[in-house]
């Protein structure tokens, strides 16, 4: 694995930019040495300082010797390295690699990614093969994979299951209109959060205080209410100009979809006192079931027979709980 690295045009490039640096040190390096040795020799020569040439012939061996080891060792390593493994990826580190060549590499490894993805319709591997083009340096050969990649992104999206619109929750529903009709006992008035959110994994606890309740009573639809506002699951909200209960439903339902919440207030205002379920649209009239204290009973009807002064203040999103 570690000398199939060779194998790639990014460390090829690399390895360029480091041979030719070698091969600069190899000739400047030599030549500073040299030089250096040439004009000392000539300084002492001018001046007939003995004791300068003395010093200098003394060193000049040593210099001439580091010159040629530094111009020749590279060459000799890479020699050495090329005939022992004459067959490894990693020789092709040592040699310089034409831009030209370099190119080829880059449209082999583009041409190996858009296979693959044509092969697999893998959104994954389109993103790494579209990715990867950008260093594909041809304009013509990239515009050629560019092609054949958006041919593969129709494919992939035609591929995929069309999203179902959101038809309501029917589990909600069914629980519901299983209690249709019977007494739901003392705990009517938590009917819609006891006998069936909670049963169902549903949100049904609520935020807030009495603070905001038209008779200062703690109600918990109203902090139900609070709560789904503050997620934003709120999904219709009556007209800001109704006054009463007929003129309150008139642009129900928006959104609201069966298994839905609607929140009741008494009068234009939003103290909730009472929560219902949304069951749908039924011999044209938009249908709820819910049940109160007074007579314990879980009913099915109209959304505007519930009270004669209850106004639908907002229809909300369930949502389970740890959503």
């Amino acid at each position: 694995m570690i000398l199939s690295i060779c194998d790639s045009p990014k460390v090829i490039e690399v390895m360029n930019i480091v041979n030719r640096i070698i091969n600069i040190i190899k000739i400047v390096v030599p030549s500073i040495l040299l030089f250096s040795l040439v004009f000392k020799f000539i300084q002492a020569s001018t001046k007939n300082d003995n004791d300068a040439l003395a010093t200098i012939k003394k060193k000049a061996v040593p210099n001439i010797i580091a010159s040629v080891l530094i111009y020749i060792i590279p060459t000799v390593v890479a020699l050495i390295v090329q005939m022992s493994f004459p067959n490894s990826v990693y020789s092709k580190c040592l040699v310089e690699v034409s831009s030209g060549e370099i190119a080829i590499m880059y449209n082999n490894k583009a041409e190996s990614l858009v296979s693959k993805v044509e092969e697999t319709l893998n959104i994954s591997d389109y993103i790494s093969a579209k990715n990867y083009l950008v260093n594909v340096k041809s304009k013509v050969k990239r515009e050629e994979f560019e092609k054949r990649l958006a041919d593969v992104k129709e494919k992939i999206d035609g591929s995929r299951e069309p999203e179902i619109p959101y038809q309501g929750s029917s589990e909600i529903v069914e629980t519901a209109r299983s209690y249709v009709s019977k007494d739901c006992g003392t705990d009517c008035s938590g009917f819609v959060k006891k006998k069936v959110l909670q049963p169902l994994g549903y949100l049904e606890d609520g935020i807030g205080s009495t603070s905001g309740y038209c008779d200062g009573k703690s109600r918990g639809s109203y902090g139900m209410y609070k709560k789904y506002v503050s997620m934003g699951r709120i999904m219709w909200e009556r007209p800001s100009n109704a006054t009463t209960p007929t003129n309150s439903i008139t642009t129900f339902p928006g959104n609201c979809m069966p298994g839905d919440l609607i929140f009741y207030s008494y009068g234009a205002n939003d103290c909730v006192k009472h929560v219902v379920i949304y069951a749908g649209y039924e011999n044209g009239a938009h249908m709820i079931i819910d049940s109160n204290q007074q007579d314990h009973i879980v009913r099915y009807r109209a959304i505007d027979k519930i009270y004669r002064t209850a106004m639908p203040l907002a229809c909300a999103r369930p949502m389970k709980v740890g959503e």
